[in-house]
């Protein structure tokens, strides 16, 4: 029904269909070993179980990301915000200078997610005013992680002017929106600040602190 409603030029059916292809379009891999966070290791005929329903999938999963393919490929062609955050999100970890072109077009119309990893994106491309102008954009969206990413532009001097008081600013906020690692960090920075250990504590954060902001 959806597939029928989003042919008819349904754009809330299109963006449904978007979200459960992307959800289900994995990729088949073969696993050769699993090791449980606790250090329990599967035995070989668990691994081979988990192979078999894999490669069982494997057919509906090429069904689903063919779909996917077919109305990201619609939704570009209508620039739609949803379908160029996906296509920009999936190509991020595999080509990143490409999924920027997504990204951006996306963050451009309002869509937070896309303007975070368009951001992000531009720190690893060393695109610094790139990537001040997109985490801004996330930051003003509400994205919880743009602070924390922002402040590395202001501490850094990254495409904005250092700024060590508007760093710890941004980075509050990401804290306050309860950012693992802004917490740490604004822990760090105020440490008398009974309010971050207490976030700290009910977030269970127990990994080591990650400078960002130098110590004045």
């Amino acid at each position: 029904k959806l597939e029928s409603l989003a042919e008819q030029g349904d754009t809330a059916a299109m963006h449904r269909l978007i979200e459960f292809y992307d959800e289900n379009s994995s990729v088949y891999v073969e696993v050769e070993e699993v090791i449980e966070p606790d250090g329990t290791e599967w035995s070989a005929a668990e691994v081979d179980s988990l192979n078999l329903a894999n490669k069982n999938n494997a057919e509906m999963i090429k069904l689903y990301s063919d779909r996917l393919d077919y109305w990201l490929e619609k939704g570009i062609a209508m620039n739609d915000p949803v379908a160029l955050a996906t296509k920009g999100m999936r190509m991020y970890f595999g080509d990143e200078a490409n999924a920027i072109v997504y990204l951006s077009k996306a963050a451009e119309t309002g869509n937070a997610q896309a303007a975070l990893f368009c951001g992000s994106a531009c720190l690893n491309q060393d695109r610094g005013e790139d990537a001040f102008k997109y985490l801004s954009i996330a930051y003003r969206l509400g994205a919880p992680s743009a602070g924390w990413h922002l402040a590395m532009c202001y501490s850094g001097g990254i495409g904005t002017k250092p700024n060590r008081e508007k760093a710890i600013e941004v980075m509050r906020h990401a804290a306050i929106l309860n950012y693992p690692e802004a917490v740490s960090e604004m822990r760090r920075i105020e440490p008398d600040n009974n309010v971050w250990q207490h976030k700290a504590d009910s977030l269970e954060i127990d990994f080591p602190d990650f400078p960002i902001i130098p110590d004045e």
